[in-house]
């Protein structure tokens, strides 16, 4: 990958490799809208999506590079949508020794997280795709069996950037 290498468009230079390098693990997707001829380069991280910026005035040939470039996938060389996945895992933290072991397993394996701190009476609480897993009914290697199993799982995307 060349950190040199740059896509321009209109008066904007982007250097994906760049971009790619510093961008926090998440759900990443771009689309190109051929009516407006406007790329918006997106972000799903827990919270829904959020758009990380928008470039206008831009042709389809600009989006294609710039996904490939960022390391985005599509379905078909025509496509107007780019993505890529990785899981994301929210912790509700209230502060104890399990939420902190969770939090540094999560850590130790690179899986991408939220943390939600709770005031310290509610129970700690992890969830993934499969729903909230909820202390006392969760215990702790119960929820440090699903960061490794996610980890293990998704190991492919784990060790891509973004």
């Amino acid at each position: 990958m060349d950190p040199l290498a740059r896509v321009i468009v209109g008066n904007v230079v982007i250097y994906p490799a760049t971009l790619r390098q510093f961008l926090k693990k998440s759900h990443y997707f771009m689309t190109y809208h051929p009516d407006t001829e406007r790329i918006t380069f997106e972000a799903n991280h827990w919270y829904g999506g959020v758009i990380l910026f928008e470039i206008r005035n831009a042709s389809h040939e600009n989006a294609q590079k710039l996904a490939t470039e960022l390391g985005l996938a599509s379905d078909s060389p025509k496509s107007c949508h780019w993505g890529k996945y990785n899981p994301v895992l929210n912790l509700q933290h209230n502060g104890s020794p399990e939420a902190e072991q969770l939090r540094v397993e999560m850590l130790r394996l690179s899986v991408p997280f939220v943390v939600v701190k709770t005031d310290g009476t509610e129970p700690f609480a992890l969830t993934n795709g499969q729903g909230m897993h909820k202390s006392p009914m969760w215990n702790v290697e119960s929820m440090l069996k699903i960061i490794r199993d996610t980890a293990e799982r998704h190991k492919d995307q784990l060790a891509t950037t973004p």
